[in-house]
């Protein structure tokens, strides 16, 4: 069964959230993006049509020489008599040297001069001007669409009625217009960057919120790293899955909405003609796609196993020799090699035809555009100029971006909701320690703690670390946990403050069940002390108090000189005021236990559980800690799982746990004489040569 949970996306970032806040705010910006692309659109074919017509204009028939001369403001037309005029065609093909020999020097000169006006002859209906700026695009604009805008624009501005300066106008216009679109989707972009950062802070909370929820019971450590990789790497996918979606589901479907409606704006027959071949071009793209993932995962197997039968005849060499199989094993490696060969050059091939396909689809998708366009061109070129054409081909080029772009989201989605599966996963998890209803108040050890047939497993698919565990210690008394498995000492440490809870038994403080008990008191009155605990990111005294601003300076002096923490506390920069964590400064393994011993015994506990430090200390650490184990373990009960035999000879008794049980209560030297177990134990903890490893053993 597949723990990806389908909506885990959806719960991170709900769709009703693009209708709120900077979410909604993208969307405006994105519809504002899209309208200035409309205009950039307008303005390059504007740009085209000039550089095509180069401002020359011919129209016959009276009523459009009126209008054209009625978008000019011009009172008389410069016109040429119906038996005079040749046909459209000729005079467009005629050079102007040829148009000057039939019409006359003076006659030429009206015609070919735009601003130049002339008493009209009778029957008017031909007319040709120059020099004209933008006035082809917006005849052409007047005739098919019947739409005044550009008319008044032009008739509004001087600046687009003249070649050059419409031209200058023009190029201006589109940088400004693009200037204006970058910084839209700059904007767009810190407003997404705003919406992901919140989802992302919103998951880090939950998941911190979480891990102090369930951190204390983590025997093993998994658990922490797995919070760790959730903080960092998990929530980092999740959060850019939100910005990629929220950034490219508001450009891309309002760009490619924008771009098809101008291309069927120019000619809605052409764009479905061209639409239609290329979506299915797409379409078989991407089901061969999907053919060859499927594939490509296989091949990568094959290749896998047989580098594995590979590298295990480099493992055999011992055997090969010995047994003289040198013939038989060359041939079964070359056999292997062969098939790894066979199965590489597969994947290459694969993989070649995949892109030439691609690229012989986008070839073929250019040709049928351009073939669709230019045939249109030349059947009518009325209907559709070649400025016209040449943008319609421009803006099936530009489909590729937000097409893709929005491809390549399913698969951003797909493993951001992975990750936020693995997330929900982990905050949905319940401690397993809870405060029951109706709990007392806890009052310090004063007779004894009992471990009444406790059992506890990590997990129902695990063995269990304890099992019929029962053992009563005397308050007052120090104690020391052993075990040839590492988790039993720390899992009935554990226990005691109910980090976590027994799978059954109990246990007992002065015959009071821990279970019935408030957290708050129990843990006030037994503290546990970590060897491998981290200093917290603050100041020394920070670190000592643990955020309790009841206890003063000397209160917290006082503790340090308790654990020998003191000396080295006045030797830091700053003192008690120095800062330590991250970018502050290092402690020493032993400085950080005696912190912590510090920190634990500034609270009077009644009851302190140590762990002592698996790393090495220093000579001068240990020295000061036998002072104070001495200082510390008077009047009070001590339970502690050491790393040091001088621990273990300083403990008033020391408990021997095997498979779950206890094994065997005594003093370190009658262990020592009575248990060949607890020999063991010993040796293989403190034995000169225990660090030395061991030569492998060859095959």
């Amino acid at each position: 069964m597949s723990n990806r949970q389908p909506n885990a996306f959806h719960r991170a970032f709900p769709a009703r959230e693009f209708f709120r806040g900077s979410a909604r705010s993208v969307l405006f910006w994105s519809l504002f993006n899209g309208l200035l692309l409309t205009l950039i659109l307008v303005d390059l074919f504007l740009i085209i049509d000039l550089l095509n017509h180069r401002g020359k204009i011919t129209v016959r028939g009276e009523q459009n020489v009126l209008a054209l001369q009625d978008i000019r403001s011009v009172e008389a037309p410069v016109i040429v008599p119906e038996q005079e005029a040749k046909p459209e065609n000729e005079l467009d093909e005629a050079g102007p040297d040829e148009a000057k020999s039939e019409e006359g020097p003076g006659k030429s000169a009206e015609i070919e001069k735009g601003n130049t006006e002339t008493p009209a002859p009778e029957n008017p209906n031909y007319l040709i001007l120059t020099d004209t700026g933008i006035l082809p695009s917006v005849w052409w604009v007047q005739v098919k669409y019947q739409n005044g805008i550009l008319k008044q624009l032009y008739q509004r501005f001087p600046l687009l009625q003249e070649n050059q300066s419409a031209l200058f106008t023009l190029i201006l216009v589109a940088l400004v217009l693009a200037s204006l679109r970058v910084l839209i989707r700059w904007r767009s972009r810190q407003l997404s960057l705003k919406i992901s950062r919140h989802v992302s802070m919103t998951l880090r909370s939950m998941i911190h919120r979480q891990a102090l929820r369930l951190g204390p019971g983590d025997l093993s450590g998994k658990e922490t790293d797995q919070a760790f990789n959730l903080f960092i790497k998990d929530v980092e996918v999740v959060e850019n899955g939100v910005f990629q979606w929220v950034y490219r589901m508001s450009q891309h479907p309002v760009t490619l909405l924008i771009l098809f409606l101008f291309a069927v704006s120019i000619d809605w027959r052409l764009t479905f003609q061209c639409v239609i071949p290329l979506a299915a071009a797409w379409y078989f793209l991407l089901q061969y796609r999907k053919n060859y993932e499927l594939q490509h995962a296989k091949t990568l197997v094959s290749i896998e196993s047989e580098l594995s039968l590979l590298a295990e005849n480099l493992r055999s060499t011992r055997l090969v020799r010995g047994y003289g199989m040198e013939i038989v094993e060359h041939d079964r490696f070359q056999k292997h090699l062969e098939k790894y060969s066979e199965n590489t050059t597969n994947l290459k091939r694969v993989e070649g035809w995949v892109h030439r396909i691609a690229r012989g689809l986008a070839v073929f998708c250019s040709c049928l555009v351009i073939f669709l366009v230019g045939y249109k061109v030349l059947l009518n070129p009325e209907s559709l100029p070649f400025s016209a054409a040449i943008l319609i081909v421009g803006i099936f080029s530009f489909f590729y971006l937000p097409v893709n772009g929005l491809y390549e989201l399913i698969g951003v989605r797909s493993g951001a909701n992975i990750a936020a599966s693995s997330v929900y996963r982990y905050l949905n998890k319940i401690p397993e320690v809870s405060q029951a209803v109706g709990a007392k108040f806890l009052e310090p050890l004063s007779q004894a703690l009992q471990f009444e047939n406790v059992s506890y497993r990590l997990s129902s698919q695990e063995p269990e670390i304890l099992s019929g565990f029962d053992l009563k210690i005397p308050a007052g008394t120090s104690t020391a946990f052993v075990s040839l498995e590492a988790l039993a000492p720390r899992a009935a440490s554990y226990l005691i403050p109910r980090f976590i809870e027994p799978k059954s038994g109990r246990v007992l403080m002065d015959g009071e069940d821990s279970a019935w008990v408030t957290l708050e008191s129990l843990r006030a009155e037994a503290i546990y002390v970590g060897g491998n605990d981290l200093c917290l990111t603050g100041t020394v005294k920070e670190n000592i108090r643990c955020g309790d601003e009841r206890y003063s300076l000397q209160e917290v002096i006082a503790a340090s000189k308790e654990v020998r923490a003191h000396q080295f506390v006045q030797n830091l920069p700053q003192g008690y005021e120095t800062a330590l964590g991250q970018n502050g400064e290092e402690l020493t393994i032993g400085e950080c236990f005696r912190l912590g011993l510090a920190r634990a015994l500034l609270r009077k506990p009644a009851l302190l559980i140590i762990e002592e430090p698996e790393g090495p200390l220093d000579e001068d650490t240990k020295t000061l800690l036998e002072d104070t184990y001495s200082r510390i373990f008077q009047n009070r009960t001590i339970f502690i799982i050491p790393s040091r035999i001088t621990t273990l000879r300083n403990a008033d008794q020391v408990v021997l746990i095997h498979e779950g049980k206890v094994e065997a209560v005594d003093t370190q030297a009658n262990l020592l004489k009575k248990s060949a177990l607890y020999r063991h134990w010993e040796y293989t903890r403190f034995n000169q040569f225990r660090h030395l490893q061991e030569p492998s053993n060859g095959r």
